[in-house]
């Protein structure tokens, strides 16, 4: 059955009307024939402004205003951002599908005018009502970003996102949190409709230094960046209609948050933030935060691990590298003539795979973007004084990067002179490899974990031997090209997020 006309009901604020009109789109792509009513309407959160929302009685101060509605039969669907809804929806309703789901991180802002009253009082004050956000920050603002912090202040902020941003910007506060699917959402709004909004956000977005905070350090709230589709659960006719749109996968990932969230209790009062991302290679889980008992945990795993190592039978001197120290293939030399061409780039995107990339002393013009392979080299660069906007969390270039409504920006890759092809096809050569002479004995080795297929190929040219025994990289270029090399013995290569999880598992076979 086909319906004529479907009424649905959002929030009155503007995120919440684009995201319903979001859904729009995507049922008349579908169902060209059917009438959309857009309906909206203001929810108890939405009144209470001044109320934190960790402090609420209600978890669902922005959902069961409209919940009642439709089980009046006042409308036919809710659209809701998933994030938003209590762990219980009831009988009466349910979830029926999720559409493709955006961002799930968040932007952290900071007012260019306010660097030097940072630097100089080592201190910064950032706008954010999230326990999570507060908790899983702190650490994150001290050590990733490109001056000394000696003290993070949190102010408590109400109100939908451009009310946020508008006070911030005329707030003394320093920086402000927030979810990049909104301010994506908000700056691809149609224009038609919402031809304000660009204009008036725009402006506010340029007078700051932002970043996108890793899911690694700073997991999200469970569903965040996710729609949610409510109707009646007696509704089967538009149920059938409806899981034509939906995302599987996404849902899956969603309903896996939302059960972790379950084991701590849930409510927008805890610590807890939870993201699962679906890769090439299965689901990567991040978990961080704290239990109402005050027992820190934080974990990042490729979730139900086909690979697991540390059931094996494993002796320690059959594992390389053993220490990092061991890992030493190559000298980096810099190449002199390079500098000239960094110094000149303006307006650009610039992948930094490590930090030997970019030259010591090196000056880059704060208009490009700086990207980062992993949180080391993120660190790195910022005590070197760099601002650094975000990281592919050691996924690798050819995962989503996902900032095109921040910047248009061209892509440079700074790498080696010999590199591989990559996604990033525009390159600068900034240091050459010089090779060392292998000391230890690598032909006696079982495990392996490369972190480069550079080393991968200087090593395997010399020991052929141990193309037959297990490697492991991260899931990046490292083993797209080393995956290559090894053609029909690839069946021997797995992924790990990190050397120090693969030496974890190994250390856990051992003992």
């Amino acid at each position: 059955m086909i319906f004529e006309n479907i009424n649905v009901l959002s929030r009155k604020s503007d995120l919440a009307v684009i995201q319903a009109h979001e859904f729009g789109r995507v049922l008349l792509s579908k169902y060209p024939s059917i009438n959309i009513n857009f309906k909206t309407k203001s929810t108890s959160g939405d009144k209470d402004l001044q109320t934190p929302l960790s402090e609420m009685p209600n978890e669902g101060v922005f959902t069961d205003d409209l919940r009642d509605d439709l089980i009046k039969k006042n409308c036919d669907i809710i659209i809701h951002s998933w994030k938003d809804l209590p762990l219980d929806v009831g009988s009466e309703t349910e979830i029926a599908i999720t559409l493709n789901r955006a961002d799930e991180r968040d932007l952290l802002f900071i007012k260019k005018n306010n660097i030097d009253k940072i630097k100089n009082e080592r201190s910064i004050f950032i706008l954010s009502s999230s326990p999570r956000r507060k908790y899983n920050l702190e650490n994150f603002i001290t050590d990733f970003l490109p001056f000394q912090i000696q003290k993070v202040h949190f102010q408590n902020i109400r109100g939908n996102i451009l009310t946020r941003f508008k006070k911030f910007i005329e707030s003394d506060s320093d920086g402000f949190v927030v979810a990049k699917a909104a301010i994506d959402r908000l700056l691809n709004a149609d224009l038609k409709l919402f031809p304000e909004i660009k204009k008036t956000l725009l402006p506010k977005i340029n007078k700051c230094y932002w970043n996108v905070v890793p899911l690694s350090v700073n997991p999200s709230s469970p569903g965040q960046g996710a729609l949610a589709i409510e109707i009646r659960s007696n509704d089967n006719n538009l149920k059938k209609i409806l899981l034509e749109l939906n995302n599987k996968e996404d849902y899956e990932n969603i309903i896996l948050e939302r059960g972790e969230l379950q084991k701590y209790g849930g409510g927008c009062h805890q610590k807890i933030g939870v993201s699962f991302q679906s890769t090439h290679f299965g689901k990567i889980k991040s978990s961080k935060g704290e239990t109402d008992k005050g027992i820190p945990f934080q974990e990042r795993i490729i979730y139900k691990n086909s690979n697991d190592i540390s059931s094996q039978q494993i002796s320690l001197n059959e594992i390389f590298p053993e220490n990092l120290s061991d890992y030493s293939f190559f000298k980096r030399n810099v190449i002199e003539s390079c500098k000239k061409e960094l110094t000149a780039l303006r307006n650009k995107c610039i992948w930094i795979s490590r930090q030997s990339a970019l030259p010591l002393n090196q000056e880059i013009h704060s208009s490009n973007v700086i990207w980062v392979s992993g949180l080391e080299t993120w660190k790195k660069l910022a005590e070197r004084g760099i601002w650094v906007n975000g990281t592919s969390d050691g996924l690798g270039e050819d995962s989503d990067l996902n900032i095109e409504t921040l910047t248009t920006n061209q892509w440079i890759k700074l790498t080696h002179l010999d590199a591989p092809p990559s996604k990033i096809r525009h390159v600068i050569a900034t240091y050459q490899l010089k090779e060392n002479e292998i000391s230890l004995n690598i032909a006696n080795k079982k495990y392996f974990y490369w972190m480069s297929s550079s080393a991968f190929k200087y090593v395997i040219d010399r020991h052929p031997n141990i193309r037959d025994k297990v490697h492991f990289c991260g899931p990046g270029n490292t083993y797209k090209e080393i995956k290559n090399i090894l053609a029909d013995d690839s069946k021997n290569l797995f992924i790990e997020l990190s050397y120090n999880d693969w030496k974890n598992k190994i250390l856990q076979a051992i003992d």
